[in-house]
């Protein structure tokens, strides 16, 4: 009997609480990853500044959803307490977008 309702759960599909596909929980996280990769890919076409701000937006971006979304559609955001990681998350934006502004672009 357990074995069929393992089953059942297999065919139907992993879900959160609340019926949405558990996939759906990882959109932040994936988000964030997004905004980064093309950060980097701004700072690697040499527009460092450009990129760096990308990635300091993605990573506040990345805040904000840990903040607003509750603990089961932030995916991996979630890693400690909510104000830990928000807290971290700000202030690893503001410090890459002031190194963007300090140090001065390559000729």
């Amino acid at each position: 009997m357990v074995v069929a309702q393992i089953r059942r759960q297999r065919r139907t599909g992993p879900r959160a609480k609340g019926g949405a596909p558990r996939w759906l929980g990882q959109l932040p996280y994936l988000f964030v990853l997004s905004g980064v990769a093309a950060g980097l890919t701004l700072v690697a076409m040499r527009h460092p500044k450009r990129g760096s701000v990308l990635i300091a937006a993605a990573v506040l971006i990345g805040a904000l959803a840990r903040m607003v979304l509750p603990e089961s559609q932030v995916g991996l955001l979630a890693t400690r307490k909510r104000w830990t990681d928000v807290l971290i998350l700000v202030t690893f934006a503001v410090g890459i977008a002031v190194i963007a502004y300090v140090v001065p672009p390559p000729r």
